[in-house]
């Protein structure tokens, strides 16, 4: 019995090589792939073609008895590499064919944040000449400067504080007079909004842009950039120049419509994870049991509102809270739950139902997936 364990095992071992050899040779070609598409000027990220690949593998499982959500989950690994291979070949690229590097100078007004460390990173990797300013400490790579008048020089000055400093950094900024391009990156514009306009008023360059992604995301491709103008357009054009040599989708709007959108995009999704975790623990039962007998979508869920729980209560009850939105998303919020559960308890049994059917026409074939 040893003997034919062991020569399993070298089988298996044989075949892993087998494998990686395979995927190597899979992603060199899509390497190739990523080089036609910059020659072509398309994007990286195709949700059709990984519709059609995440297809194949699921009748490739079918014919082979394999299972399909191990199929998908392989070919998502497959996809998700493929798309940081051809996003960093891309940024080689451009950044061989440059003439001259950018060399910009960029201020970044809390850089020893997590996500301001993230474009203190990102800007640095550009060939900007970055500096921070953040009672937080210092930056690798990064000068750091003390006072906010030392820095209004630079050509950029981009805001990366919480969301309850936002409006008072902007406005020491905004009293300095500055030059060069003002940029905020806030998840919100409500509570900013009135001194971004009257800051453009006065003549000042301001922009506001909302990196809709973590400090913790391994590619760019298929995340999206919300660029805001504020009321004047070529500020706007600025700020969204600075990621121009990336894969990001940029989506310009007004300013006034970003928090119209996030009520959606962050206020309902967050409320909807809050929401859940909250009715569990009052439910007096323990996670543990609950889990013992989980479904999948009950797994799929709770990891969600874990995340969002367990990050920074304090930054999502801001995100609720400072949207001047958040009140009638919670009156659509109220509405709904009260047609399901009319169309639950009601005398009605094929009223929740139609409620579903008609909830799944609002969706795509299929929702485009997140590479992580």
């Amino acid at each position: 019995m040893p003997d034919e364990v062991t020569g399993l095992r070298e089988r298996i071992a044989a075949l892993d090589q087998s494998i990686l050899r395979a995927a190597a040779e899979r992603l060199d070609l899509a390497a190739q792939v990523g080089i036609a598409k910059h020659e072509s000027g398309l994007p990286i990220r195709s949700y059709q073609t990984e519709t059609a690949v995440l297809a194949r593998y699921r009748a490739g499982a079918d014919q082979l008895g394999v299972d399909r959500q191990f199929a998908e989950s392989l070919g998502m690994v497959l996809i998700s590499e493929a798309v940081r291979r051809q996003e960093r070949g891309r940024l080689e690229t451009e950044a061989a064919d440059a003439a001259t590097p950018v060399g910009r100078q960029i201020l970044i007004v809390g850089g020893a944040g997590k996500m301001g460390r993230w474009l203190v990173r990102f800007f640095i990797e550009q060939g900007h000449d970055v500096a921070v300013l953040d009672p937080g400490g210092s930056v690798k790579g990064a000068r750091s400067i003390e006072r906010l008048e030392d820095g209004m020089a630079f050509d950029v000055i981009l805001l990366a504080m919480p969301l309850s400093k936002g409006p008072e950094v902007l406005r020491a900024v905004l009293s300095c007079e500055p030059s060069g391009l003002i940029v905020d990156i806030s998840s919100l514009k409500s509570h900013l909004l009135n001194d971004l306009r009257a800051g453009v008023a006065r003549g000042l360059r301001l922009a506001s842009l909302h990196p809709l992604f973590g400090p913790g995301v391994q590619t760019l491709a298929g995340r999206v950039m919300a660029v805001c103008d504020c009321g004047h357009s070529e500020a706007a054009d600025e700020a969204a120049s600075l990621f121009e040599s990336t894969s990001l989708t940029i989506s310009r709007m007004s300013v006034e419509r970003h928090d119209e959108y996030m009520q959606y995009v962050l206020g309902l999704s967050h409320l909807t994870s809050i929401l859940f975790a909250t009715t569990l623990a009052r439910s007096g039962y323990a996670f543990g049991e609950l889990s013992a007998v989980a479904s999948t979508t009950f797994i799929k869920q709770a990891r969600t509102a874990s995340e969002v729980v367990c990050e920074n209560a304090e930054m999502y009850g801001e995100i609720q809270r400072l949207n001047r939105h958040s009140k009638e998303l919670y009156q659509l919020v109220r509405e709904s739950l009260a047609a399901l559960e009319s169309g639950t308890l009601g005398d009605d049994a094929a009223a929740l139902s139609r409620i579903i059917i008609g909830a799944r026409d609002y969706f795509p074939a299929e929702v485009p997936r997140d590479l992580a």
